[in-house]
């Protein structure tokens, strides 16, 4: 589970934020989707990391799933232009060596491109702490669109994760175990197998995760409008996570 509230994952343990100034020097990192989760920031980070995570609101898109398969066996998700939807997520606030890791999780260059978002599409929320108010205003907001597109379910349409509520949603939803077994059916994988199979075999071959990914990419919905831009970069040593 995401907390709604501000926290600051803090040696694998939560505690409130109670201080603006940990926000220095650092970057804000709009999380769509596991890593709004302490669960998943713990699994990237370590136990010793120290990382400040708050609300916030994206406008104008939808939070759906990917035409791609995570290393991890799930299908992932991405921001999707939807006029008038909002979707409370929230931004992990990550330092120089923690936005590495994440740009190397998220395959940046290869799975995700790094993209800032344009002024207004993301609104933070205001959270009390000693040092006043967090943010006034806009203040630049970063994250990752999956290079693939998003997932086709049919008539040219995606659809929302459905864990993740949203405002005003034009879209269907999905549950994460639907939309792999969506995946499953449209790569010819929708065998005996049960979803915890499947995923356990997903992670451990990659061949056949291969094998998924490039089916997929017959299945996949480009991005158009997007309020963002993509930074180009390219990184090295990413066979870890492909």
């Amino acid at each position: 589970d995401a907390p709604d509230t501000a926290f600051v994952f803090d040696n694998s343990r939560l505690r409130a934020f109670d201080d603006a100034g940990i926000l220095d020097d650092r970057t804000a990192v709009l999380s769509v989707g596991s890593n709004r989760a302490p669960v998943q920031l713990r699994r990237k980070f370590g136990d010793a990391a120290i990382i400040p995570v708050t609300p916030a609101v994206l406008h104008d898109c939808d939070i759906v799933h990917a035409a791609q398969l995570g290393y991890y066996g799930a299908v992932p998700c991405t921001a999707f232009p939807a006029a008038g939807c909002e979707v409370r997520l929230n931004v992990a606030w990550l330092d120089g060596p923690q936005l590495e890791i994440m740009h190397r999780t998220e395959a940046v260059g290869i799975a995700y491109d790094y993209i800032r978002l344009n002024g207004g599409a993301v609104t933070h929320l205001p959270v009390p702490a000693a040092g006043g108010e967090i943010i006034s205003g806009y203040q630049p907001v970063f994250g990752y669109a999956a290079r693939g597109g998003v997932l086709d379910i049919g008539a040219g349409q995606p659809a929302g994760l459905s864990r993740i509520l949203a405002k005003n949603r034009i879209f269907r939803t999905m549950s994460q175990a639907e939309a792999v077994r969506f995946v499953r059916q449209l790569t010819g994988h929708d065998d005996h197998r049960s979803l915890e199979h499947f995923v356990a075999d997903m992670q451990a071959n990659r061949e056949e995760r291969h094998l998924v990914i490039e089916r997929l990419s017959a299945h996949g919905l480009p991005v158009r409008k997007a309020p963002w831009q993509i930074i180009k970069m390219k990184l090295d040593d990413m066979e870890a996570f492909l």
